[in-house]
């Protein structure tokens, strides 16, 4: 902990408002200050599932839409997402009226962060996988956590925890703060403990270049306070150019060699990925993951490594870490009959694409597998990553694509060209097709999808619902 600072809250800031609180990160916020007792009240949107059902779930005081007039809610403190823009009425109201007012990563300061010990996860891939996995390494293993989460941890049902305790475990996002302060979120949070997995080009609507993302982390490290450490996946080579030569004290993690955390003698199987965990050459033990494929891997051996350095037992990670169920979202089974299995997946990036389906097809050996993607994110409309999406597709037979939003920012000669990787993935011998709606998706997957499929949707959105909808498709 920084000398004078302070992990009382403020008796003042009881009485809170979140403007757009049905994101999943504003909604973990609202939750984590609900269980802290504090008056919490949101307003957002129309929100569609699974957000409006867990916001209703909390129990707050939610208003449907955005209106000036909800200054008359009074609040000490607004929060407002990064999902408002500065034209926004409510916003610009409760400003101009000097209330007190943060962006959603200063609230996570100020509220969970402040005074306590800080675990921040970072990289492109896996943070939400390795942030829950490590809050619950530490909450088993006997120590109060906190955590703040954007996705929902299946083993507590919930995108939050508050036990007012030392730890609290964050995402830390690299992605922009709020329309009054451009900056990733990740440079409000001071770690004591930084967990970077990995770094790879994302985002496109807040970073240009490969060089301006790297620079982002590379500020990253300054904010890690001043007997804090890094835990490091190297196996990324930004990561390793990152921290090689730099004053940050850190430690590596990875599954190929040559780093101080290392998973050995791994085995994949249908239940999860037993491994022997290594610590600068001395034997740690055998260990159970019940996540699937490198990339969890992974994750599971930076979250380990974590637990190790802030004084969990080995014996102890070892006996709890069997028990973890994931995140909702990630490779979740929402389906499986007549010998069909359904997943859903929150992954969009290439590689995350790329990763997932050899994981499962390891996984469930099926005899076909047939992957369904949504462009829905920013970067996934551009151009940038349309020469990968072929090879990221490599370990499915089948694949359906599209449609790109229909209130799609990205001008029409920036925008992916899914024509062109229907076309590259046909060269490689693969059935591909380019669906416009959800009608296409429902009637193509109905007439082509039969027993021994394995069908993997991802989106970083809802996906029309298909998800779900699926399982009267296939009996």
């Amino acid at each position: 902990m920084e000398e004078g600072e302070e992990a009382v809250i403020e008796d003042r800031m009881k009485k809170i408002h979140l403007i757009a609180v049905g994101g999943t990160g504003m909604a973990s916020l609202a939750s984590l200050l609900k269980s802290q007792g504090h008056q919490v009240s949101g307003c957002d949107k129309p929100l569609y599932s699974p957000m409006k059902e867990f916001v209703e779930g909390l129990k707050i005081e939610f208003y449907e839409g955005h209106s000036p007039k909800h200054i008359e809610l009074n609040p000490d403190v607004v929060v407002i997402g990064n999902a408002v823009n500065k034209e926004n009425e409510e916003a610009k109201k409760f400003i101009e009226g000097k209330f007190k007012y943060y962006s959603m990563a200063e609230a996570i300061y100020e509220f969970a962060l402040k005074g306590r010990t800080s675990v921040v996860v970072a990289g492109t891939h896996g943070k939400t996988t390795t942030t829950a996995l490590t809050a619950f390494l530490l909450k088993e293993s006997g120590f109060k956590t906190n955590m703040v989460l954007g996705g929902i941890a299946k083993n507590y049902n919930s995108s939050s925890l508050w036990e007012d305790g030392q730890f609290t475990v964050v995402e830390g996002d690299e992605y922009e703060t709020a329309f009054f302060d451009k900056g990733p979120k990740f440079l409000h949070y001071s770690p004591d403990l930084l967990i970077l997995n990995n770094i790879e080009m994302d985002h496109l609507d807040n970073f240009k270049s490969e060089e301006e993302l790297f620079k982002a982390f590379e500020k990253l490290l300054t904010k890690i306070k001043k007997d804090g450490m890094v835990l490091g996946g190297t196996e990324s080579l930004p990561v390793g150019k990152l921290l090689y030569g730099n004053a940050t004290k850190y430690e590596s993690f990875g599954i190929s060699g040559g780093q101080a955390w290392i998973a050995t003698e791994i085995i994949y199987r249908r239940e999860g990925t037993s491994f022997r965990l290594m610590y600068k050459g001395r034997d740690c033990g055998k260990f159970l993951s019940p996540l699937y494929g490198a990339h969890n891997l992974r994750n599971a051996v930076g979250a380990l490594a974590a637990g190790a350095i802030l004084g969990a037992p080995l014996h102890t990670l070892r006996e709890v870490l069997c028990e973890f169920k994931g995140v909702k979202r990630r490779q979740e089974v929402v389906a499986e009959k007549n010998g069909i299995v359904v997943i859903d997946d929150f992954g969009h990036h290439p590689t995350a694409i790329f990763e997932t389906t050899k994981a499962l097809r390891q996984r469930y050996n099926p005899e076909r597998v047939v992957v369904c993607w949504e462009p829905r994110s920013y970067t996934c409309q551009t151009k940038l990553h349309e020469s990968k999406m072929p090879h990221s597709f490599i370990y499915a037979n089948t694949v359906l694509m599209g449609p790109l939003p229909s209130n799609s920012k990205i001008p029409p000669s920036e925008r992916i060209n899914l024509q062109n990787i229907e076309q590259a993935l046909q060269a490689l011998g693969k059935e591909a097709f380019v669906c416009q709606s959800e009608e296409d998706y429902l009637n193509i997957l109905g007439r082509i999808v039969k027993a021994g499929d394995l069908v993997i949707f991802f989106s970083s959105g809802s996906f029309y619902d298909i998800p779900k909808k699926i399982s009267n498709i296939i009996g």
